[in-house]
């Protein structure tokens, strides 16, 4: 006896109308190309961003004079 799958009930018999999925497809194009633009511009944005939250790696702490 073979289990039902309960994923196959969230599937959905619908169509999506071409023109629909034209506008969503372009949408995802344009967010892709304007990160695409920021990645340009920035370098590497996921160091940058490590550097940003790890304020010691911008201003190393002061050394105290050894005695």
């Amino acid at each position: 006896m073979e289990t039902p799958n309960p994923f196959k009930e969230f599937e959905s018999d619908a169509v999506c109308p071409p023109h629909l999925k034209n506008e969503i497809v372009s949408e995802i194009d344009l967010i892709r190309n304007a990160i695409t633009l920021v990645d340009v511009y920035i370098g590497d944005l996921f160091d940058l961003a490590a550097v940003l939250a790890d304020p010691l790696l911008i201003m190393p702490t002061e050394k105290k004079p050894s005695l």
